[in-house]
């Protein structure tokens, strides 16, 4: 499946002094006035990655994301807290969704076509580029945006640090926020890379065939060897996603990115 664009950052705390997003110049003003600093950095990579494929509407929205909006999950839990039970303005519930993202986006781009947003957790990237991929089977002419995001929290900090999960993660793995979005199909136009194969099952199922550099996740052993993406993307859910953007970046020939989430594993296969 042909990659026509992409898009991403990544912002790691204590580390990133200043933190360059690509699009928000593309952001509809009205809009971004109303959006919390996280989300307008996602939606921005979206529309800066349709920029560059030349799209104005995509043909479908898939997205994932392990944690959904937290900032505005934590501003509804703490409304209600002040509230004491009394009645809850609907805005701060619509906002603290997972579909928060790839619903603002089908309403800033007026898209009309499938829009699906994925909570796997490492894996919600895997399953919303399996979902893409299975749609432009379907309408090969068709061009759809997938893509990822996460947010940071300073509680995911505090809570890395308390349950002591440095030991279950890569060396230099550290919570981070992020996203990557990608226009994928369509018959003409540039062409970045192909998705050569996108997996996931148990690890029996899912397993990287040889001859081509492999990049693992942070929860996944390094069986076969290869290195971890983690301390150049970060720790969040949608660090898959931006592992994919950054091969595309650095013009690696080919790649298997190896993931895990409990027992499911996932492996997305991209070449140039």
């Amino acid at each position: 499946m042909i990659v026509r664009a992409s898009a991403h950052y990544t912002l790691r705390p204590g580390r990133d002094v200043e933190t360059v997003v690509p699009g928000m110049d593309l952001l509809p003003k009205p809009m971004a006035r109303r959006m919390i600093a996280p989300v307008r950095r996602a939606m921005a990579c979206a529309l800066a990655a349709l920029a560059e494929a030349g799209v104005e509407r995509p043909d479908g929205i898939f997205y994932g994301t392990g944690l959904g909006c937290l900032a505005d999950t934590q501003e509804f839990l703490l409304e209600i807290e002040r509230n004491a039970g009394s009645l809850l303005a609907p805005t701060s519930f619509m906002r603290s969704t997972h579909n928060t993202v790839a619903g603002l986006l089908a309403l800033a781009l007026k898209a009309p076509g499938p829009n699906l947003t994925f909570s796997q957790g490492f894996l919600s990237f895997h399953a919303a580029l399996l979902a893409a991929v299975l749609h432009l089977e379907e309408r090969p002419g068709d061009r759809v945006l997938v893509g990822a995001s996460d947010e940071h929290l300073p509680l995911l900090d505090q809570l890395f640090e308390a349950l002591h999960l440095e030991e279950a993660v890569a060396p230099g793995a550290r919570p981070a926020e992020g996203a990557a979005f990608f226009v994928l199909g369509g018959t003409d136009g540039p062409v970045k890379g192909r998705v050569v194969d996108v997996r996931m099952g148990p690890a029996d199922r899912v397993k990287a065939a040889a001859g081509t550099a492999i990049w693992t996740g942070a929860l996944v052993p390094a069986t076969p060897p290869g290195p971890c993406y983690a301390e150049r993307t970060g720790l969040h859910h949608s660090a898959p996603a931006v592992a994919l953007a950054l091969a595309l970046a650095d013009a690696v020939p080919a790649v298997q990115v190896l993931d895990r989430e409990g027992a499911q594993h996932g492996l997305i296969h991209l070449a140039r």
